[in-house]
């Protein structure tokens, strides 16, 4: 991946919303479709599969030699070998949650972060200020970069029942990754990133596409009668049943989760070797102030 200086007002596949009878939120985002879609999520993910455009996730590539450094300090998850993805904690030093992105290791000193909640903001400022930390003169994670690479690919999440075989259909067998994998896909030659949802019951798959061959591939999955389009309130409210932390992550100011839920998510590691672990409380409720 790398940066694109190209950005737009709108959303690339803002038009093909519109048509469909989008309503759309403050930064764009596509709330719900004409008539509301949540029950119609609901039914396809049992049979086919929905459809939704999550091109405002805030995304950042971390690379250089130090970045395997930065993202044991900064990320409470478990160590990740190249090609998987998981859902991580990371905490600020007094161990409250900064948020809890999606972070995918896509080469030997790459990862990309994704982040879909409001909490990308201050997320991306966080990893800032730690990796240009200093003390007594060294910088341990001087070489890193942190590059904003949000313009760079449009963001489609395809979940349901159907979504692997629908998925399967253009590439060749066993291409696409498995959950908790990324991978290099070409989807009828048109060449995107894809990962494997994890914590997800039902087959989930983030697809990352070019801008330019966005609509393409929107209007090809859409031409499947078992695709279903839905907006980000249809697609919350699935998530929400099996990555129940996401609800915390629309909170403002300081939000603490104790360690004993964040462990049951998968969301730190047994080891407390990352930023914040000292902070990290096993007493009372989450809470946020």
């Amino acid at each position: 991946m790398s940066a694109n200086d190209g950005s737009s007002a709108f959303p690339v596949l803002y038009e093909e919303h519109a048509l469909l009878g989008a309503r759309f939120g403050r930064n764009l985002e596509v709330v719900t479709y004409a008539g509301g879609d949540i029950e119609s999520a609901s039914e396809a993910s049992f049979a086919g599969a929905t459809l939704c455009d999550v091109s405002f996730v805030h995304m950042s590539l971390l690379c250089g030699n130090a970045s395997s450094a930065f993202v044991d300090a900064a990320f409470a998850g478990r160590s990740l070998s190249i090609g998987e993805c998981a859902f991580e904690a990371v905490l600020t030093g007094d161990g409250c949650v900064a948020s809890i992105p999606l972070l995918m290791r896509t080469g030997t000193y790459e990862y990309v972060v994704v982040d879909g909640s409001p909490r990308a903001e201050v997320l991306d400022g966080w990893m800032s200020f730690l990796s240009s930390v200093e003390q007594n003169g060294d910088a341990p994670f001087d070489g890193m970069t942190q590059e904003d690479v949000s313009q760079t690919h449009v963001a489609l999440v395809l979940s349901g029942a159907g979504a692997k075989a629908i998925l399967g259909d253009y590439t060749d067998e066993g291409s696409l990754p498995a959950c908790g994998l990324v991978r290099s896909c070409n989807l009828d030659r048109i060449p995107c990133i894809v990962s494997g949802v994890p914590g997800i019951e039902v087959p989930t798959f983030l697809v990352l596409v070019p801008p330019r061959l966005a609509t393409v591939l929107w209007r090809s999955l859409l031409s499947f009668t078992q695709v279903v389009p839905v907006g980000v309130e249809a697609l919350g409210d699935g998530f929400k049943r099996w990555l129940p932390w996401i609800e915390c992550l629309g909170e403002d100011g300081r939000i603490l989760i104790h360690a004993k839920e964040l462990e049951r998510n998968g969301l730190i590691r047994e080891s407390l070797d990352f930023v914040g672990a000292r902070g990290l409380t096993n007493e009372g409720e989450r809470s946020a102030t």
